[in-house]
C-alpha cells in the first residue's frame, strides 16, 4: 500500500529533490544509528550535500527526525485506512490480520527503528512512544469493530481485540530477534486460527 502510493507521487525536482535526499539520508541513518548517534555531518555527507545545505532545509536535528519519523510513519497510517467492508465480517477479520501481518513482516526494520527509539531516545523516547501507542491504538479498533458484528451480544469485542493484539504485538516484537520469515509466518498463522475460533464460536 505505502510502495504503491510512492509510486504514483511525482519525482521532486530542484529544491524539492534536494530536500527529499537530506530526509532519505537522514531516515537512513536515524534508522541504522539511532538519533543520538547520529550527527548532521553525517546526514550532509550520506545525502552528498553540506552541513549548511541541511540546515537551511531543516532547522535543526531534532526538526530533522521529527520529519524523518514521519516519513516512515506513512505507510503505517496508510495501512490503517483499508479496512475491508467489503466482505464479510469473518472473513474482513482475516483479511485486516492477513494484510497486518503480511505489512509488518514487510516493515520489520522499520518496527525495530521505532523500539530502538523509543528505548534509546531520551529526547523524543515520550513522543515515539505514544505515537505507536496511537497506532495500535487505532488497529485495535479496527478489530473492535469487525468482532463487534461477529460476536454476539453477550460477548465483549474489546476484550477478544485486545487478545488478538497481545499475540500480534508478541509477534511483531519476536520478529526484531528472529528474522526468520518461516517462524514468522507460524506464528501469524497461529493468530488467523485463534481469529477463525472466534468467528466460528459466533455461529454456535
Amino acid at each position: 500500500m505505502g510502495s504503491q502510493t510512492s509510486q504514483l507521487r511525482p519525482v521532486p525536482k530542484g529544491k524539492a529533490a534536494t530536500q527529499e535526499r537530506i530526509l532519505a539520508a537522514a531516515t537512513e541513518l536515524f534508522m541504522e544509528r539511532g538519533y543520538e548517534k547520529t550527527t548532521v555531518s553525517d546526514v550532509a555527507e550520506r545525502g552528498s550535500v553540506s552541513r549548511a545545505t541541511v540546515f537551511w532545509h531543516f532547522s535543526d536535528k531534532g526538526g530533522l527526525f521529527r520529519e524523518a519519523f514521519s516519513r516512515v510513519l506513512a505507510p503505517f497510517r496508510e495501512s490503517l485506512e483499508r479496512d475491508f467492508h467489503e466482505f464479510p465480517p469473518a472473513e474482513r477479520l482475516q483479511a485486516q490480520l492477513a494484510m497486518s501481518g503480511q505489512f509488518a513482516q514487510d516493515h520489520r526494520a522499520e518496527i525495530a527503528a521505532f523500539v530502538r527509539w523509543a528505548i534509546e531516545s531520551p529526547v523524543f523516547r515520550d513522543s515515539v512512544i505514544a505515537t505507536l501507542l496511537d497506532l495500535n491504538q487505532r488497529f485495535a479498533g479496527v478489530l473492535t469493530q469487525t468482532l463487534a458484528e461477529i460476536e454476539p451480544a453477550s460477548g465483549d469485542p474489546k476484550q477478544l481485540a485486545t487478545g488478538l493484539m497481545l499475540a500480534f504485538d508478541a509477534n511483531l516484537l519476536l520478529s526484531i530477534f528472529d528474522s526468520e520469515n518461516a517462524r514468522f509466518a507460524e506464528r501469524d498463522a497461529a493468530i488467523q486460527a485463534l481469529a477463525k475460533l472466534i468467528s466460528a464460536r459466533s455461529g454456535d
